[in-house]
């Protein structure tokens, strides 16, 4: 059988456009490649995006050239310095027809975590996108995180506190209570763990923060772990793993301890992002609502002023 020669394939992608359509794109490319990324040694399932720009004057990109970079992204841990050299390449590879171009690598990173208070332990994965993108003013990367935290009513924590003391005083004013002012201890703990429970209790949903963070991406600073730890303990109450009864109980201690709203959550974590080495970033909670079938939603925006 006579041996083709590929060289010479017919490559109709560099063609000019049809006549009277030559307009230059700002984004051409493949979105939900399948991939994988390497965060330490751990080779994980990701979807990669990526994308460049091109000229008026060419019909098509060299789809396969940038199919092979994304190829080739674990062979290195992911990392900002890593994710620009491969986007460098990816333009390169698109010499006279792009100028910007973006990556973007998304997968769930596996964390383990141990229990509040046990020697308990559980892994949780967290949904970490990565993107980086270049045009002619330079870079910009974006980092993109999902938290799940435990939300408890204010509104509902105050009926239930509400409830809780007009039922304590209807039972110490019946005829079977003590004819006194006086309640003693052992009476209020009995109806406390007797009755209290039948009374009201305050509801709580799980709850979702997706934060955008705007970085420098030549200052490496913190790790996506980092920033998820940090929009952990802003909001006080994420969720768990494997529990034991005092961890739970310890749990039920901090969601009361951090009862909010949605409006409260955004707030909260908004102050903090704000006093972080940060260019800027959006966010957005939302709660599960226990209470309707609809979620409720507050995001922010900031910007550092240059």
């Amino acid at each position: 059988m006579e041996t083709e020669d590929y060289k010479n394939l017919a490559d109709v992608a560099t063609n000019t456009p049809s006549l009277g359509v030559e307009l230059p794109l700002e984004s051409v490319g493949m979105e939900n490649i399948q991939a994988l990324v390497k965060v330490g040694e751990l080779h994980l399932p990701a979807s990669v995006n990526v994308a460049v720009s091109l000229v008026s004057n060419k019909r098509g990109i060299h789809m396969s050239r940038l199919f092979r970079k994304v190829s080739e992204l674990s062979s290195e841990p992911i990392s900002w310095p890593w994710l620009t050299q491969v986007l460098d390449e990816m333009l390169d590879s698109q010499k006279g027809l792009s100028s910007k171009g973006e990556v973007s690598v998304s997968f769930a990173w596996p964390v383990q975590r141990s229990a509040l208070l046990s020697d308990s332990k559980g892994w949780r994965n967290y949904p970490v996108t990565y993107t980086l993108q270049k045009n002619e003013t330079g870079y910009t990367a974006k980092l993109k995180l999902e938290v799940l935290y435990s939300s408890t009513c204010p509104c509902s924590a105050a009926l239930s506190r509400q409830a809780l003391s007009a039922d304590f005083e209807r039972a110490f004013q019946s005829e079977s209570a003590p004819k006194s002012d006086y309640i003693s201890k052992q009476d209020a703990l009995k109806w406390f763990e007797e009755q209290s429970g039948e009374v009201a209790w305050p509801h709580a949903q799980r709850s979702q923060a997706k934060v955008e963070l705007l970085l420098n991406p030549s200052n490496e600073g913190r790790g996506a772990i980092e920033w998820i730890d940090l929009v952990e303990k802003s909001l006080g109450t994420p969720v768990q793993t494997a529990v034991k009864r005092e961890d739970e109980q310890e749990f039920a201690r901090l969601n009361a301890q951090n009862q909010m709203f949605c409006e409260d959550a955004a707030r909260k974590l908004g102050v903090n992002l704000m006093n972080q080495p940060i260019e800027g970033f959006n966010l957005e909670v939302r709660h599960f609502e226990s209470l309707h079938p609809h979620d409720v939603v507050a995001r922010l925006t900031h910007k550092k002023s240059t």
